[in-house]
């Protein structure tokens, strides 16, 4: 099993930063698409306060991402050890590239549906509530990476399908090759 899934692995690290980076940036160009279409000067006292109440919020998250949900914790502790990753990097781009355009179309259709509401209700705050999404992943990403070194491997794991995130995930000894790195 875990021979055939080696052809297409992403570091689940790697995956859990870019799509806390793609969410902030999200949240952020819808934003500023938002504040073009209502117009800044009726709402920037909302902004100011919503965004300062986003960002409570997220502080307050935040200790709650830092450490791994039981669910996530069971999944790497009973991963496949796999000896090394040591595929093409041709391989690892194709598969890079088909996880950045699946996150970008979760992003995006997101981040067009805050914008719809908030253009609907007249209201900037929807897409700032991406950052709340945003600074979760980046915890967990933390978290994750804090698992790597505790228990000495790297994980990997296949391309999340469109309609499900699970994907089959497998260990590498922290000393094998790693060409992504």
């Amino acid at each position: 099993m875990a021979g055939d899934a080696r052809d297409g692995l992403i570091r689940v690290v790697r995956l859990e930063r870019m799509s806390a980076l793609m969410m902030a940036a999200g949240a952020v160009l819808s934003e500023v698409a938002l504040l073009a279409l209502l117009g800044m000067a009726d709402h920037r006292e909302t902004l100011m306060v919503g965004s300062v109440a986003i960002a409570v919020v997220s502080v307050a998250l935040l200790p709650l991402s830092i450490r791994l949900p039981g669910r996530l914790r069971r999944t790497y502790d009973t991963a496949v050890p796999v000896p090394n990753v040591t595929q093409p990097l041709a391989a690892q781009a194709a598969v890079r590239r088909l996880s950045l355009w699946r996150t970008a179309g979760f992003v995006g259709v997101t981040a067009c549906w805050l914008l719809f509401i908030g253009t609907v209700s007249d209201q900037v705050m929807p897409p700032v509530m991406l950052f709340v999404l945003a600074v979760t992943q980046w915890g967990r990403s933390w978290a994750t990476a804090r698992w790597e070194r505790e228990n000495g491997a790297v994980l990997w794991q296949g391309v999340p399908g469109l309609l499900s995130p699970k994907a089959p995930v497998f260990r590498v000894p922290l000393g094998a090759a790693d060409p992504a790195r």
